[in-house]
């Protein structure tokens, strides 16, 4: 049961307040608040006396947005005075104010500030936060310009507002990512809730830092104007008024969600020790990555990064920088070495702007960095004149964990804004079009299995596996290493009882990194070095995995048969684990559509030739109109089978459907071989005329068809099989002196066509091909036996038509 909150003591409140904070202050302060919430609360209660009152109010006062602003000013004004100013701020801080008259516009905007935390931790919408944000954009301009709200807003201060929301929602998006991710630790979540380490304070530091993420230099100008900005940035008071403001920020949030005085009281506690933060020294803290440090996926750098965490604060603090170099022995002091290469920033700025407080700082590209120690430099800034930076350094022990699959079968991993290797859900892609690419057949997969070394901490083995279906990847939901039952290839290992044959087995050369994942170790290599011959020397001996056999046949959904993963075809998740020395175990997935099933192509004949017959060009055959007129068409069908069948035969969309093309081709005995150009009726042809794009015709049969099981659904009935149309020929190329009257696409080469009065033997020769990319020649491409067939021109000379 969770623990009630305990209630706040004078000495309790004493204790957490800053010394120089006297109980009397401290209670002026409160009673400030508490009698500016105490009518509220009256109001409240006498409505409460009585539902029927309370029901004819709610009918007369409808609610409206500017009671919320109004609410807002009874609430916070009080607290904008100068004698409640006074007794909040420290002795440095009224020093620097000065007299009243000079920072009077500070305090006003202090209650824009107070307005702002409190309205926007109501808003429950991304459009309400920017109502809101318009709300607060309006308080601070009118500090200098009383007229903006009763007209028209000009270009510029349009442009302005644009730009700020923009920036606002950059700022925002990661805070609801980040909330909507942790939707995926439901599990975690649970049993954190049930022992008791889940309470009621959970992530209310990440959305209190959402104001100092916000209140940045650019957006300080966006907000005030230029002219305003440029003027007021040089005054001191200024950067005191921002951290002030953003104090305010988070007094009027923490207020915005108290449900009692108690909490009330805390808030205030909280508020008079932010104020103090701003006049503290520069504080500069680095507090991870130390020690053996693994490098982590990070959307941030989209590749492999070291997080840096630790402090970057202070009282007039501007802004802060991360540094790194390979540890030399130089003090952090010395500059030599350091370099900002690959370095991001919270919210992707050149430096830090925004103060952190045992936070993420930024995170180190560790991509292409081989394994070392290296050393990281955080210095921060101030935005007062000849103020010292403030610099500390921290060194580690970078561990790579370069663990991932980039291609299967040649085929590359889709890469750019938010897909790539790291992306569980990245398709294997088709280079040339850029399409989803699906594999077959024998298939080599490559990638990078390698993790180490620090403390003694390498790799150990590595291997590749497969399951059924689209599984989740690390770190999604539902990943489960154990589902992946399919071996292809390991356990590759490199440890050995003796020391000799392991440091063999770990030679820089047997390091996969970039290389093919599908491979072996093997120990019978011999190289030849001048006289001397190094015998068994370990070597990786890649091969490419049988897809065709090794995927497993008969699958199952549930109790019955699946639909979707015939003839060892379908979606598949690729599985890469690796192992170090001390049992960690780090995973990678990649989802690829399997094709093997067959092509069929079947070429039948000319349509109208009975089989095993001559073809005769004559002026009383049906192949050729009266009168053989050349300037006319002599059309024939072109009978067969060019298909194949679907990767998933619910599924008639890419790569499902990859079926690539086919194309026909006649070649005369001992001559010239003629393209036959694709068309249904010798007038409309495709963007490449030659290839025919579409299946036709059905063989009748399927590759590992769904088999009848009682109680589960029926099996899709087969099409017989039938010969389609593959395309219209025209005659005329087989008479010599028709054939010039061809038009394009055809070409005709010399030497094809008959003299009228003879007969030659012609082959007709069909080939198919999908797309399906294989390691192995011709795995999804098949050619037709040549279909012979004489072919007499019987035409008379003088007959042309």
């Amino acid at each position: 049961m969770a623990k009630e909150p305990k209630k706040p003591t004078e000495a309790a409140i004493k204790a957490e307040l800053p010394d120089d904070v006297t109980m009397e202050d401290f209670q002026f302060v409160l009673q400030q608040l508490l009698d500016a919430w105490r009518p509220i609360l009256q109001e409240d209660l006498e409505l409460s006396q009585s539902a029927a009152r309370l029901i004819k109010e709610t009918e007369q006062h409808p609610h409206a947005c500017e009671d919320e602003q109004l609410l807002a000013d009874r609430l916070f004004a009080p607290l904008a005075t100068e004698a409640v100013a006074l007794r909040t701020l420290d002795a440095k801080a009224r020093e620097v104010l000065g007299p009243i008259d000079q920072w009077n516009w500070c305090l006003r905007k202090i209650l824009c500030c107070f307005r702002f935390g409190w309205l926007l931790s109501r808003a429950r919408t991304f459009p309400v936060a920017v109502y809101y944000l318009y709300r607060y954009w309006l308080c601070v301009r009118r500090l200098f310009d009383d007229s903006i709200g009763n007209r028209p807003l000009t270009v510029e201060e349009r442009a302005d507002f644009r730009q700020l929301v923009a920036n606002f929602a950059a700022v925002f998006k990661p805070y609801l990512e980040n909330e909507a991710r942790t939707t995926d630790r439901a599990s975690e979540l649970a049993d954190d809730a049930t022992a008791g380490n889940l309470d009621c304070h959970a992530g209310g530091d990440a959305a209190e830092a959402l104001f100092e993420k916000f209140l940045t230099p650019v957006n300080a100008e966006l907000l005030m104007g230029k002219e305003a900005f440029a003027k007021l940035s040089q005054d001191p008071r200024f950067w005191f008024c921002r951290c002030w403001c953003l104090c305010a920020f988070r007094f009027g949030w923490c207020l915005g969600r108290a449900r009692t005085l108690f909490d009330l009281v805390r808030c205030l506690i909280a508020y008079f020790v932010c104020l103090r933060r701003c006049f503290q020294p520069l504080t500069c803290q680095i507090t991870k990555p130390v020690g053996c440090t693994d490098e982590e996926v990070n959307q941030n750098v989209g590749g492999l990064a070291v997080t840096a965490v630790g402090t970057a604060t202070g009282g007039f603090f501007d802004h802060y920088t991360l540094e790194w170099r390979k540890v030399e022995g130089l003090p952090c002091a010395d500059d030599t070495g350091w370099q900002s290469t690959g370095v991001v920033y919270p919210g992707g700025t050149p430096t830090g702007t925004v103060s952190v407080v045992n936070g993420v700082l930024g995170w180190i590209n560790t991509t292409v960095l081989p394994a070392g120690s290296y050393e990281i430099r955080l210095c921060v800034y101030s935005s007062l004149p000849n103020v010292a930076r403030s610099c500390c350094c921290t060194q580690f022990s970078l561990f790579k964990v370069l663990v991932w699959i980039d291609h299967v079968a040649d085929a590359p991993v889709k890469t750019g804004a938010g897909f790539g290797p790291f992306n569980p859900d990245s398709p294997l892609l088709i280079p040339a079009t850029n399409d989803v690419a699906s594999v077959g057949c024998c298939v080599t997969v490559s990638g990078s299995a390698f993790v180490g070394e620090c403390n003694n901490r390498k790799i150990k083995c590595f291997e590749l596996r497969a399951a059924v279906g689209f599984l989740p990847g690390p770190g999604q939901m539902g990943f489960n290493p154990a589902a992946y039952s399919t071996l292809l290839s390991g356990p590759v290992c490199y440890t050995d009882p003796d020391p000799q044959i392991e440091a063999g087995k770990r030679a820089q050369w047997n390091q996969v990194i970039g290389k093919p994942l599908t491979t072996t170790l093997v120990d019978s290599i011999d190289i030849q070095l001048g006289n001397i011959t190094i015998h068994d020397l370990w070597k990786l001996r890649p091969f490419c995995w049988p897809s065709d056999s090794g995927l497993p046949t008969n699958v199952m959904d549930g109790p019955c048969p699946d639909s979707h993963h015939r003839c060892r075809s379908g979606k598949y998740t690729l599985l890469l684990h690796v192992t170090d020395t001390l049992g960690n175990d780090y995973y990678d997935t990649q989802q690829v559509w399997f094709d093997n099933k067959p092509l069929t192509v079947e070429f039948a004949g000319l349509a109208g030739l009975p089989g095993c017959t001559d073809l005769h060009l004559g002026p009383n055959t049906q192949f050729v109109p009266p009168g053989a007129p050349c300037n006319v068409p002599w059309p024939v069908g072109l009978l067969g089978i060019a298909y194949d069948e679907y990767i998933d035969e619910s599924d008639l969309n890419p790569p499902s459907d990859n079926f690539d093309y086919y194309v026909l081709s006649i070649t005369r005995q001992g001559g010239p071989t003629l393209q036959i150009p694709i068309t249904p009726d010798l007038i409309n042809y495709g963007p490449d005329p030659y290839k025919g794009t579409q299946r036709v015709g059905d063989p009748g049969v399927r590759c590992d068809p769904m088999p009848v099981v009682a109680g589960c659904p029926p099996p899709p009935p087969i099409p017989p099989k039938f010969d389609g149309i593959l395309t219209l020929l025209d005659l005329r190329i087989f008479d010599a002196t028709c054939a010039p009257s061809v038009p394009a696409p055809y070409v005709i080469p010399a030497g094809f066509p008959l003299k009228r009065g003879t007969c030659c033997g012609y082959a007709f020769q069909l080939y198919a091909r999908d797309k399906t990319r294989s390691n192995t020649v011709s795995c999804h491409e098949a050619w037709t036996p040549p279909w012979a067939v004489c072919i007499c021109n019987d035409l008379p000379e003088g007959e042309n038509g």
